[in-house]
């Protein structure tokens, strides 16, 4: 059976509706900001805040690739593995991105530094981290989702997807879901 990327996409939408459908924008705000001010208070000054924040914005932008990479792994084998060997490969996709880390820093420096005003980059990076955090988590919450075993009949029709197209519509839904979730945030500044 063939699947279109139009039916693709509007079944992945689905999910993710369902998904997120608990999810309020005031939990998720709150959620957000609890993170920024936490680092804000761990940042003995703005440098180093500016510093803490860029290290969250790369660590968090790998993951996103890291978790692309599991469901990859997933739709590619045509399996349901446990949540645990998910669970470990996403321990081991954080480990190794935390080694690898001050290897990859220096290209999101490079990016960032292209906004001259500080205000402004402080800005565009904090704004870019709260909406990778939320991608991040409803990308891992539908893994966990997909591969749950109440869920593995329906789930089992994107085996019949090309993965690229899956994959592709995954990574855009949950950055639209994520920016929908996020619309309204105030950080202050």
């Amino acid at each position: 059976m063939e699947v279109t990327k139009e039916e693709l996409t509007q079944v992945l939408s689905a999910l993710m509706q369902q998904l997120t459908d608990s999810w309020t924008k005031e939990k998720v705000h709150s959620d957000v900001l609890e993170v920024i001010m936490q680092m804000r208070i761990d940042a003995e000054n703005e440098e180093e805040y500016m510093q803490l924040l860029l290290g969250n914005v790369a660590f968090s932008t790998e993951s996103t690739y890291a978790l692309q990479h599991i469901f990859q792994t997933i739709l590619t084998n045509r399996s349901f593995p446990s949540s645990d060997v998910v669970g470990a490969m996403l321990e081991e996709a954080q480990t190794s991105i935390q080694e690898q880390l001050p290897n990859i820093i220096d290209r999101y420096i490079e990016h960032f530094s292209q906004i001259e005003d500080k205000k402004e980059r402080k800005q565009q990076l904090e704004r870019s981290y709260c909406a990778i955090l939320v991608a991040n988590r409803i990308k891992t919450d539908f893994i966990l989702s997909f591969i749950h075993e109440q869920n593995q009949e329906i789930m089992k029709g994107f085996f019949h997807a090309e993965p690229v197209d899956v994959l592709e519509a995954f990574h855009h839904l949950s950055g639209a879901y994520a920016t929908l979730l996020l619309e309204g945030l105030e950080l202050e500044y």
